[in-house]
């Protein structure tokens, strides 16, 4: 049968993001000729050859958009990213079941990433928030299990949220839980409040019920739904007329993991929050604006399948502030609908403004205390002026995965933090620096690559760094000064799993060779 042209879309798409990682993560012996970038491996016979339609401007680092569209192996087309991970789980000796298991995944994103380009889109500027949150198809452009929602296949666009109730008996409550989850079921405050000193509501997603109630069978199931529709993490939802969102517990592996929610994850947004005042104010005192999304509350059962977080929503902020705000994955894919810099200049002109408000919102943490937030693209929202599409500042959400070197925060602050999590507390200031050198070098590569600047780019970017580096910070002047930057090993990490720390591999640090 006749593929859809759809359907090569999405198996090119999956094709591009593991050849880019195979390539970025030196997962095979990579070399770049006029006419090929030829994949190889010893003793493994005939390689890989990726074929270019012109001599590949740098010969190091790929996105997954710059891959062409021709891929061989022993002269036949290679179709797609699973065709390709068998390939070469051949030539590493990766055990079967485990390319199995990783070849049904990406035949999962595949399937999602032909459903995504079937839709109509209709996006502009003043499109709402929850818009632009379901506006991602091609999203990140180095993750092959970018659309991956594994075992289900659909568009996630709207879900019914279920409500079940628990004896509170040993559930963690931080906020005004309570009182919201109330808001929540009975919008009107009419009706009778179901939710006693004894007891506790949890909402439940609908891929989410059958488990929840197979770990809890003493859960009460109440006769509430709520039809909300799935920000671009799926499972934070979006309920029409509540000034927030609902996150719960899904487990469905969306991109790298499977998104269950520990309890240590569920309260952590609303404990550290003197932390995240102390980094907004430390954003301030270097010219930037940060605000951070608040967590009003959560509850956290014994399970990592039921919780619940209840976090301040864009559209009340918007409704609050007059800003507009755009999730940053969204506004790279979209770009065009947002601004339209004609002439060289004018890109560039808006990559330093881009720049200057990122550096001074996600870096002066950093500086001061020796912290920095999870700020990557699907965490960070970029927030406009409404007219003007003048860049005001960013927010940022979801404060599960910080970094802190907690020396360092003793020292600069009074405060106390929980670093009970996996990977939160990093034993050098150091790695705290490198860590948010990988986050900015990952926006700033999005951007210029966006915006088509190139090296001239990677220059704006530097100089608009340099500027706010403070002029004793040794740590911060190693991002202008060494060659290579740390990068996710995502292929590596799903393959070969995750020890003690993070599968990292050094790639070409662009702020230094520009």
């Amino acid at each position: 049968m006749q593929k859809t042209t759809e359907r090569r879309k999405a198996e090119h798409a999956s094709l591009a993001r593991v050849a880019a990682c195979l390539i970025n993560e030196r997962f095979v012996t990579v070399s770049f000729a006029a006419n090929y970038i030829t994949l190889s491996y010893p003793n493994a016979g005939e390689p890989v050859l990726i074929h270019l339609q012109q001599p590949f401007p740098f010969q190091d680092v790929l996105d997954a958009s710059e891959v062409p569209q021709v891929v061989t192996y022993k002269g036949m087309a290679v179709a797609d990213g699973a065709e390709l991970i068998r390939i070469i789980g051949k030539w590493r000796n990766i055990d079967e079941s485990l390319l199995d298991k990783v070849s049904r995944e990406f035949d999962n994103s595949v399937a999602n990433m032909e459903l995504a380009y079937c839709r109509q889109l209709s996006l502009s500027f003043d499109s709402p928030a929850i818009d632009w949150e379901q506006a991602l198809i091609e999203a990140h452009g180095l993750h092959p299990w970018h659309k991956c929602r594994y075992p289900e296949v659909g568009h996630f666009l709207d879900a019914k949220l279920y409500f079940v109730r628990l004896p509170s008996d040993g559930v963690t409550i931080v906020g005004d839980y309570k009182e919201r989850i109330q808001q929540l079921l009975f919008p009107t405050g009419l009706e009778k409040d179901i939710i006693d000193d004894g007891s506790i509501v949890f909402p439940v997603h609908q891929l989410q019920l059958s488990r929840v109630m197979e770990i809890f069978p003493q859960a009460e199931l109440l006769n509430k739904t709520v039809t909300a529709r799935s920000q671009s993490s799926v499972r934070t939802m979006s309920v029409a007329g509540a000034d927030f969102c609902v996150k719960v517990p899904l487990a469905l592996k969306i991109t790298s993991n499977v998104r269950t929610i520990k309890p240590w994850s569920v309260t952590i947004g609303y404990r550290i929050e003197p932390v995240l005042r102390l980094v907004e104010q430390a954003v301030a005192s270097f010219g930037g604006s940060l605000t951070a999304l608040r967590e009003y509350g959560a509850a956290a059962s014994s399970s990592p399948h039921l919780g619940c977080v209840l976090r301040q929503s864009l559209e009340s902020v918007e409704s609050e502030t007059g800003d507009k705000l755009i999730v940053c994955v969204a506004l790279m894919e979209h770009l065009h609908l947002v601004w339209a810099p004609a002439s060289h200049e004018e890109k560039l002109d808006l990559l330093r403004e881009f720049c200057r408000h990122l550096f001074r919102a996600v870096l002066p943490s950093v500086f001061i205390y020796g912290f920095a937030l999870q700020a990557h693209a699907q965490n960070l929202l970029i927030r406009l002026h409404p007219k003007t599409r003048a860049i005001r500042g960013f927010y940022i959400r979801d404060f599960t995965s910080f970094r802190v070197h907690r020396e360092s925060f003793a020292k600069a602050c009074s405060l106390d933090i929980d670093t009970a999590q996996f990977l939160t507390s990093m034993d050098s200031r150091a790695k705290v620096y490198k860590y948010i050198h990988t986050v900015i070098h990952t926006h700033v590569a999005s951007m210029v690559l966006k915006l088509k600047l190139g090296i001239m780019g990677w220059r704006a970017a530097r100089e608009e760094l340099e500027k706010i580096i403070p002029a004793e910070d040794a740590l911060a002047k190693e991002w202008l000064t060494s060659p290579t930057v740390e990068a996710r090993a995502t292929l590596a990490m799903q393959i070969y799993g995750v020890d003690k720390e993070l599968r990292l591999v050094e790639v070409t640090n662009r702020f230094y060779h520009c």
